[in-house]
């Protein structure tokens, strides 16, 4: 075996049991999603018992459905938000689409404690209303520049 292929089949780091939390809204864009879904919530056996644990929050109260008429099923409401250490913003359902203050609340709460937060595309918008943005650069898609 060669010196790189050790560095390939075992990680010198590994990841503490991290709680990432992905949002979940009606009309959510399952790419994004599908993102998060992809990078925090499969396993991965090579990385160790302690990879990212993953929850998915509803936005919205009730059924949610994303597009293309697909039904999602969550792990909880915004309460998992404040146990998040990352909290993943998938693109929001409209650049024009309000976002409920009690998220913009949720969200400013979780920065004030430390916690990381990611958008993904559109998601960015969410930070904005939210004000996390104020004096800051950001990027997002480039039909919204």
């Amino acid at each position: 075996m060669t010196e790189n292929a050790n560095i390939l089949t075992t990680p010198s780091v590994t990841p503490s049991r991290h709680q990432v939390v992905a949002l979940a809204y009606d009309g959510l864009c399952t790419f994004e999603f599908g993102v998060a879904v992809e990078i925090f919530g499969l396993p991965r056996p090579e990385m160790g018992d302690n990879w990212y644990h993953f929850a998915v929050a509803a936005v919205d109260e009730g059924p949610l459905c994303a597009t293309g008429g697909i039904r999602l099923m969550t792990d909880g409401g915004p309460e998992l938000l404040a146990q998040a250490d990352t909290i993943v913003v998938p693109g929001w359902r409209g650049v024009d689409a309000p976002v409920p203050e009690a998220l913009c609340a949720a969200l400013v709460a979780a920065h004030a404690r430390g916690c990381r937060i990611i958008s993904i595309c559109s998601g960015v918008f969410v930070l904005a209303a939210a004000g996390l943005l104020n004096d800051r650069q950001a990027t997002t898609h480039w039909r919204y520049t």
